[in-house]
């Protein structure tokens, strides 16, 4: 917590402190303070919690980061949750002071509250998230008609009876399924909850808050309950048979019975709901006035954003503004804008996250902007800032099928990930796992996979990327990229390079070590792939680098690994390999040094030094010290290595 600044701590809620803090900049998040079991119960929730960095929905609280931390003074650890802030109002204070006030919520509002709500569910159900504590005051008001969801509570934290007894008064399970009362939680569980809501607002008339508090605890046990309720709320005259129908679907005992947020979306009420908030899901589109298109196609850059912001609502007509775009990117007036551009594209995206159309021409615009801001090598915040990147991966995540989307998508995401800022952004968003989805996936497409190996090697790097590196998986996928496209010298290339940053020590800052990268059974068949890799394209010098750094990294942690290059195979032998490559590649100094690395990590090995010797590699290192004598890194590495290869057995 040492890079946040606490301003305020809200009071204490069932699972936790928020505190609204403010960081270096000056931006402001709302941080939620969880305390935990014990050090196992926390590294179990933060696993968990790192799926919601995933979450980029215009009505759900976009997550910044999570981390633990140990509290001396009690002895506790506790897991921390950074998210955007967005102000103290709440769904329950508005439903609150409706009560009090024996007011009624128009069914506008409980439209477009039920509208966003589906929109968002579906979202996040598509992603296996669920909320599992969905109620009035994890529904935060941008104004009275925009909610977005906040506060989503993991699994680790919900599954024990002991500790939700600990944490959760009964109060606060009046929202909660029959099923989740028991530690049962499926996407059905919010669909519940979010219908116990609704419930709530349109009662406020007729009900006080025992009353509903009684009522919301009946419906878990008679479901007649709730038909009587909702004629009681029919008869008052201020809501349709329509909200009634979808509480019914929503508000079934069994959980079998209940619909699914997709369902509840194809119900005629519900895409009305869609439509008034504008979601995708509606089915509904707008028919863009003929006329329209021809004032567009007169103007420039200026013209062309105006007329997205002026036609917002119609999907056409951003899909044409943002191929108009894509003809000027290359202007000098784009260049001037870019920040507009990117801003106004951007949030296009956001809007209309389930056309596939406007993502991909709006990646297309990204890509072309992103690629002049790096081509003229400035330090540009449009490859940093929040909203490009947040659109970027709604993009993946949306479309994880789609090769043509995804082609597009991986490019701006390698040029993105060049900048150190952006690639820490992208890691704590948890795109590692999507990257290595893509590969997996994709693993015949070759545009795709230069991409996404080209992004692991900035990813790597980054702190952030540790879980999703772990385990061998990384390195299983990237083995099967380069086997696949052996072939093809830049595939070859870019996966090298992916290959060395996870091959990379412990000891080096910030990086992983290659033991939390590598399974044990990995060290041979990467330096077999990587000798592969060499063996088909030797004159390429970046990728020989960049299989002696891995090579080099490998043999320091594993005598597997050392023996396995040492041992002659059918056609070659690793040491003449690399012998050959320095023939081709002598005035290269850094060619030279890392050829060095490797042989000085080799020597390390006693019973690696016959094999050295009778291929002669002293030689080859008296060379490589004679012609870069100015080079001092060169001249040690070489004569560590000499002075082995001269010991006597």
């Amino acid at each position: 917590m040492d890079k946040y600044q606490v301003l305020e701590e809200l009071p204490p809620g069932a699972f936790g402190t928020v505190f609204i803090v403010e960081d270096s900049t000056g931006e402001r998040f709302a941080l939620k303070k969880v305390e935990c079991i014990d050090e196992g119960e926390a590294n179990r929730a933060l696993k968990e919690a790192m799926t919601l960095l995933k979450l980029q929905h215009p009505n759900t609280c976009a997550y910044k980061e999570s981390f633990i931390v140990w509290d001396a003074k009690t002895s506790s650890v506790f897991l921390c949750l950074v998210m955007d802030y967005l102000g103290n109002e709440d769904l329950a204070g508005l439903i609150r002071s409706k009560r009090e006030n024996h007011e009624t919520f128009d069914e506008t509002t409980v439209q477009m509250l039920l509208g966003q709500a589906v929109d968002a569910l579906v979202h996040i159900h598509k992603q296996n998230i669920i909320h599992r504590n969905l109620k009035p005051s994890n529904i935060l008001l941008q104004d009275e008609m925009s909610f977005v969801i906040g506060d989503f509570c993991g699994e680790t934290l919900m599954n024990d009876e002991m500790k939700l007894n600990i944490r959760i008064d009964e109060e606060c399970k009046s929202w909660m399924s029959p099923e989740a009362l028991r530690f049962s939680f499926s996407g059905k569980s919010d669909i519940w909850s979010l219908g116990c809501i609704l419930l709530e607002m349109i009662s406020c008339p007729v009900l006080n808050d025992t009353e509903m508090a009684a009522l919301l605890s009946e419906l878990r046990q008679d479901p007649s309950v709730l038909k009587k309720a909702l004629k009681t709320m029919k008869d008052s005259g201020q809501y349709g048979a329509g909200l009634s129908q979808v509480l019914l679907k929503m508000l079934q005992v069994n959980p079998e019975e209940r619909a699914t947020a997709r369902e509840l979306a194809d119900l005629p009420y519900v895409k009305d709901c869609l439509a008034l908030c504008g979601s995708p899901l509606s089915g509904q589109k707008k028919d863009l006035p003929p006329e329209a298109g021809e004032e567009l196609l007169e103007g420039g850059i200026e013209t062309t954003l105006d007329f997205m912001q002026i036609y917002e609502e119609y999907e056409d007509a951003q899909i044409l503004a943002l191929q108009q775009l894509s003809t000027l990117t290359g202007t000098e007036e784009a260049f001037c804008l870019r920040k507009d551009i990117v801003r106004i594209v951007a949030q296009t995206m956001t809007s209309y996250s389930g056309s596939m159309d406007v993502q991909l021409e709006g990646l297309r615009v990204l890509k072309d902007l992103t690629g002049q801001v790096l081509e003229e090598g400035l330090e540009d915040d449009i490859l940093t800032s929040d909203e490009p990147i947040n659109a970027l991966l709604q993009a993946i995540r949306s479309f994880p099928s789609s090769a043509e989307l995804l082609t597009v998508a991986c490019q701006l995401l390698m040029m993105v990930s060049a900048s150190e800022a952006a690639a820490e952004k992208l890691a704590r968003a948890g795109v590692v796992s999507d990257v290595l989805e893509i590969l997996s996936r994709f693993t015949e497409n070759r545009d795709i996979c230069l991409s996404c190996s080209g992004a692991l090697w900035s990813l790597a790097a980054s702190e952030s990327s540790k879980k999703s590196l772990a385990s061998g998986c990384a390195v299983n996928i990237l083995c099967n990229v380069l086997r696949t496209h052996l072939e093809d010298a830049e595939v070859a290339e870019s996966v090298c390079c992916a290959l060395w940053i996870l091959s990379l020590q412990g000891s080096c800052s910030g990086l992983l070590s290659s033991t939390e990268c590598f399974a044990g059974d990995q060290h041979e068949e990467v330096t077999l792939v990587l000798l592969q890799a060499v063996k088909k394209h030797p004159e390429r010098p970046i990728l020989v680098k960049n299989a002696c750094l891995a090579l080099a990294s490998l043999f320091r942690t594993s005598e597997l690994a050392a023996f396995t290059f040492l041992v002659p195979k059918a056609d070659f032998s690793g040491t003449g390999l690399i012998k050959d490559c320095y023939q081709i590649h002598s005035d290269d100094p850094e060619v030279a040094e890392n050829i060095t690395l490797l042989f000085s990590e080799l020597v390390k090995y006693d019973d690696a030094l016959p094999e050295l010797r009778s291929q002669d590699v002293a030689q080859m290192l008296e060379k490589i010290k004679l012609r870069f004598a100015s080079t001092e890194e060169i001249v040690n590495l070489a004569e560590k290595a000499l002075q082995r290869l001269q010991q006597k057995d």
